[in-house]
C-alpha cells in the first residue's frame, strides 16, 4: 500500500510540475505571474471582494496580497475603490485591461485543459473532479 501511495504521490507532483511550468511559459506574453493571473480569475469571478478576501483564496499572507493588488494596479490591470463607510475596507475590480487579459487567460486555460483531458470520456472525467475535490479537501 505504501508503494502505491508513494507512485501516485510522485504522479501527482509530476503534473503539478509539468503544469506549472508550462503555465510559467504561457504567461510570459502577459507579463504575469501564476499569483497574479489567479487573482485576475479570482476579481473577475468575485468583483468587488476585498484584498483579504484575495488573501483567504490565494492562501498568501495579508502583506504578499497586498502588494500583489498594487503592483496589478500600476499594470493597469486592477482598481481599487475604497469604502465611504470604513475607508479601511477596498473593493477591488478588474479595468478594461484587466477584463481583456482575464477573457485571454481563459482562452488559454481551456486550450491547456482540453490538453490535459484529452482522451478522457465524460464518465472519466466526472470520476477525475471526484477525487480531485477530494484530495484537494485532505490538502
Amino acid at each position: 500500500m505504501k508503494d502505491k501511495n508513494f507512485i501516485i504521490e510522485r504522479q501527482i507532483l509530476r503534473i503539478g510540475n509539468k503544469i506549472s511550468n508550462g503555465r510559467d511559459k504561457d504567461l510570459i506574453p502577459f507579463d504575469l505571474t501564476a499569483n497574479q493571473s489567479e487573482a485576475l480569475l479570482y476579481f473577475d469571478n468575485c468583483p468587488g471582494r476585498s484584498i483579504i478576501d484575495l488573501k483567504e483564496h490565494l492562501r498568501i499572507t495579508h502583506q504578499a496580497a497586498r502588494n500583489l493588488v498594487e503592483r496589478m494596479k500600476r499594470k493597469e490591470l486592477l482598481y481599487v475603490v475604497v469604502s465611504e463607510e470604513d475607508g479601511r475596507f477596498k473593493q477591488v475590480y478588474l479595468t478594461e485591461k484587466g477584463r481583456t487579459t482575464c477573457h485571454d487567460l481563459k482562452h488559454l486555460g481551456t486550450n491547456v485543459g482540453c490538453q490535459l483531458l484529452k482522451g478522457l470520456s465524460e464518465e472519466e472525467k466526472d470520476q477525475l473532479l471526484s477525487l480531485l475535490l477530494k484530495i484537494n479537501d485532505n490538502v
